[in-house]
């Protein structure tokens, strides 16, 4: 049975944040609106497309107005005409990143920046066709299939994403925000003063936090499932089992910075410091292959990305918990040790 004092401070809890519009909207809308924005520019991709520069040559050629002919008509090249001054500002300035010489009688040259992925791209497509205009000939008979993978799109990827996202922001600034203001308004010092307990003030900030948990879940979930079919192919119970560790996890370092803390600024430093890293380097909205191995190795340790590694092994592969051991243990260290620590560096005042 909850004590009178344990439920009051539950309900301040809940008031705090449904009295503030600003949490209100970065716990339940700001998802919705990222999604809403990235899923529909990235759900149905379409072809790359390559600003070229035509530069100009010493003399004309039938090849060289073929080519331009056909390079012109291309539905992914975007042809960019001018000096070699004009097509150089252009490159600087990320309009172009290729530009072709042809000269009589077939004579190609590229400028490009070969440690420009798109470029190296760009060139290989613009080369595959004007070979193709000159007359080669392939001669291994190729095919290509369209594949349909469940769960393959970049919403489904997006989603468990954002989920963590928002976990992570809404536990490190909501807990942490109210302790440190708690303590600078010496409300702390005063909850000493009446009979509640001190591990009841804590407690309540855990309950209020699976209060916003709970909203945060059901936006996000409800949106991706209404508007882009999102399913999750494993356990919801997992699923959301996940969710929870990971909220704790954020709510233990949100405790940990909070403990000591008295300025609003500081705590307000602490919790960029620890959550801007995590969302460029976690995998919240592009995937972290393309990061060096070294790195993929060490952000592997995150909480932000042991969490959304696990939702997505949970939503997109069907993997059950006793699978997701390392994300799990990650987690739960960050729980546990953070935890450990906030309760012994507590202070009231």
């Amino acid at each position: 049975m909850l004590s009178h004092s344990l439920r009051e401070q539950i309900k301040c809890r809940w008031r705090e944040f449904r009295r503030e519009p600003s949490a209100f909207f970065w716990v339940v809308f700001m998802p919705i609106v990222w999604m809403l924005a990235l899923g529909f520019a990235f759900s149905k991709p379409h072809p790359e497309t390559y600003g070229i520069g035509w530069l100009p040559a010493s003399e004309t050629s039938s090849f060289r107005e073929i080519v331009s002919e056909k390079l012109s008509v291309d539905h992914q090249l975007k042809v960019r005409q001018g000096t070699s001054e004009e097509l150089e500002t252009k490159m600087k300035r990320g309009e172009i990143s290729l530009m072709v010489q042809v000269e009589a009688p077939q004579q190609v040259r590229y400028f490009f920046d070969a440690s420009n992925p798109e470029a190296v791209r760009a060139r290989a497509y613009v080369d595959s066709l004007i070979q193709a205009t000159g007359g080669r000939f392939d001669p291994v008979p190729t095919e290509n299939q369209a594949v349909s993978v469940e769960g393959g799109r970049y919403v489904d990827f997006l989603i468990p994403g954002l989920l963590g996202l928002s976990v992570m922001t809404s536990s490190l600034f909501g807990v942490g925000m109210t302790i440190v203001s708690n303590r600078k308004e010496n409300l702390l010092k005063r909850y000493l003063a009446t009979p509640m307990r001190a591990w009841e003030y804590v407690v309540s900030h855990i309950c209020g936090r699976m209060m916003v948990l709970t909203a945060e879940f059901l936006a996000v979930m409800i949106t991706g499932f209404v508007i882009f079919h999102f399913k999750v192919y494993g356990s919801w119970l997992s699923y959301i089992v996940l969710t929870i560790l990971g909220a704790a996890a954020f709510t233990g370092i949100a405790l940990l910075c909070a403990a000591r803390t008295r300025s609003i600024p500081m705590i307000s430093g602490l919790t960029n410091l620890i959550s801007l890293p995590m969302m460029m380097l976690s995998g919240v909205f592009f995937s972290k292959n393309n990061l060096p191995e070294w790195l993929q190795a060490v952000t592997s340790f995150l909480p932000l990305t042991a969490l959304n590694d696990g939702l997505r092994k949970i939503a997109l592969e069907g993997l059950p918990l006793m699978d997701l051991g390392f994300e799990i243990s990650v987690l739960g260290a960050y729980t546990v040790v953070c935890a450990a620590l906030a309760q012994r560096l507590f202070r009231w005042y």
